[in-house]
């Protein structure tokens, strides 16, 4: 077992390489003509009585190549092991800060005969065997990114076949006060594409992307957003305002993902953007999906004010943070929902997933509140069909035509439930 002291992050920023072999879809795809898909249960993990088997928080799932399923219960935090019949075997990991141990919960995965987990605050590498024993423990090192606002930290991220890891630029740290970074909002702000070895050190840089993702450092003109707030009985309220419009950005292996969800114009239908960029910026593929405009409607509006009033989740920035929801909530609503300013349009998605085989499944936009409606895509970026989900469902594992799924029962219960797609009518 090796043990590493953390090392001081290292500064990279220079420049990258700017290529482009776009293959641009020849139009648009219509939303409406892609295949609808309907879901077959296969296997429900979870139980109602014993606390051992059943899921407080469950996570992120993975599968090995003889079927056996890892999920990751996030209170403990632990990584549960079941046979392909679903009887638990054993468990992995348990809360500490010793070898084999999680301070928070990890990112897991399953590569071959070895089970990896990233966790985070501090950066550390865990390794085991699929038996659980601990293979090595070390602290992982980070690369710097100096922004205008302060420093993004470039970190493990997940294990390839070849036993590295990939990176991804997902921690940031303001700047206080008049500190300066030299970094001005318009420059030119490279960051770097690294592999770590299982040590968790620095192995190499093997490309560059031109800025980091949005939004994890906001662009230029994002500095320019004007917060509302309105006073109410002698508190300063914040103003819920809509979602941004900057786009999603996942890592890849081999690139980055690039969901840009544009606002739609009135009354026209939208178009959003879906690109697969490479390690050098270069363009895989760039594919346009049009979708039907969305209103919000009066009560969607009158829902976002009350969320907020009651300092719910969906509600934009809570009315006391913490705190229970007051009982003369509705006249704080009124007032929220009378400084409100949003778009007549929602966005045409509102979230976005890569899958384990790389596919990209995107929400949409709906007036139902109880459903969730999922375009899937390919790796390549072609539609390959919607499908709709209980609002509360999140889709944690996808390998072709089957996915794991969280969801919870009638009794606020959580079950990991296994989904086969088939095509419907």
């Amino acid at each position: 077992m090796t043990h590493r002291t953390p090392c001081r992050a290292r500064f990279i920023f220079c420049g990258f390489a700017l290529a482009s072999c776009a293959q641009e879809s020849p139009g648009g795809d219509r939303l409406d003509a892609v295949p609808h898909l309907t879901i077959e249960e296969e296997m429900r993990l979870g139980d109602v009585d014993d606390p051992d088997v059943g899921f407080s928080m469950p996570g992120a799932v993975d599968v090995d190549r003889d079927g056996n399923i890892y999920v990751l219960e996030a209170a403990v935090p632990e990584i549960r092991v079941f046979e392909a019949t679903g009887a638990l075997i054993h468990r992995i990991g348990r809360r500490g800060e010793g070898p084999g141990e999680f301070e928070g919960a990890p990112r897991f995965g399953v590569i071959g005969d070895t089970v990896w987990a990233v966790s985070s605050f501090p950066e550390r590498i865990a390794l085991f065997d699929r038996r659980g024993d601990v293979l090595a423990d070390t602290r992982a090192e980070s690369v710097l990114v100096p922004l205008p606002i302060g420093h993004g930290y470039v970190l493990p991220w997940e294990m390839r076949s070849d036993g590295m890891f990939t990176s991804h630029f997902y921690r940031v740290s303001f700047s206080r006060g008049d500190a300066s970074t030299g970094v001005e909002p318009a420059d030119s702000i490279p960051y770097p594409f690294v592999l770590f070895d299982p040590t968790g050190a620095v192995s190499d840089t093997i490309g560059w992307a031109p800025r980091p993702p949005p939004r994890m450092w906001s662009p230029p003109d994002a500095f320019d957003l004007d917060f509302s707030f309105v006073d109410f009985g002698g508190r300063r309220l914040a103003v819920p305002s809509p979602p941004p419009a900057m786009p999603w950005w996942e890592p890849l292996p081999d690139g980055y993902l690039v969901v840009d969800p544009a606002p739609f114009g009135t009354g026209d239908a939208g178009v959003f953007t879906v690109t697969r960029l490479g390690l050098t910026d270069d363009t895989a593929f760039h594919r346009e999906l049009v979708h039907p405009p969305v209103p919000y409607s009066a009560a969607d509006l009158d829902s976002i004010a009350a969320r907020a009033a009651r300092g719910e989740a969906g509600g934009g920035v809570p009315y006391s943070p913490g705190a229970s929801a007051p009982p003369d909530w509705e006249p704080i609503a009124a007032t929220l929902r009378a400084e409100m300013s949003f778009p007549e349009f929602r966005l045409p998605i509102d979230r976005e997933w890569v899958a384990q085989d790389e596919s990209i499944w995107l929400r949409l936009s709906g007036t139902n509140p109880a459903v969730a409606s999922w375009l899937i895509l390919d790796e390549a970026g072609r539609p390959r069909g919607r499908l709709e989900l209980p609002s509360s469902t999140r889709v944690v594992w996808a390998r072709g035509d089957t996915f794991w799924a969280v969801e919870t029962d009638e009794l606020g219960i959580p079950w990991v439930v296994r989904y086969r797609t088939v095509r419907g009518p």
